[in-house]
Order: C-alpha cells, then sequence, then structure tokens
C-alpha cells in the first residue's frame, strides 16, 4: 500500500506543483495539447489521486509514481499458494 503522503511528498522533492504534474501526466496520452489545456483536463483527477492514491486507478498512481523518479512494487507475502 502506498503511503498517502508519498505522492506529496516526490513533488515536493521534484519542486512540482499539482499544475506541473498534471501538465506532465497529461502529456504522456496528448503530447500535442496545451499546458493549460492538460491543466484543466486532467487536474481535479491527479489531485485526487495524490490526496488518495488508494481510491485511484492503480495505472495513475504507477503514471505519477514513474512521473515523479519513483518506481511502484508489488510485493507479494503469500507464496505457499503459488506455483512458480
Amino acid at each position: 500500500m502506498i503511503n498517502v503522503n508519498t505522492l506529496e511528498q516526490l513533488m515536493k522533492e521534484k519542486d512540482w506543483s499539482y499544475y506541473q504534474l498534471a501538465v506532465e501526466y497529461g502529456k504522456l496520452e496528448y503530447p500535442d495539447l496545451s499546458s493549460a489545456d492538460l491543466s484543466k483536463k486532467f487536474g481535479t483527477n491527479i489531485r485526487k489521486a495524490v490526496k488518495n492514491p488508494e481510491a485511484a486507478r492503480f495505472e495513475t498512481v504507477k503514471k505519477l509514481v514513474e512521473l515523479l523518479g519513483g518506481e511502484l512494487i508489488i510485493r507479494v507475502k503469500r507464496t505457499e499458494d503459488f506455483s512458480i
């Protein structure tokens, strides 16, 4: 589980605002849109995902973490039920 404050901490380390994060996120899918349009299109969803990543789509959180220089890792602790 990602710490609710982890994304905000990564933003602070990178000195990015929600606006900047929304623009960079938007460029992944719509590279030709202006920064203002990307902010309008993604700003609210990005803010919600950063504030409450557990309620956001996995793919959204993964992209945000990667944009902020991190890596999202899933660890399975129960291996006895799986064959390798």
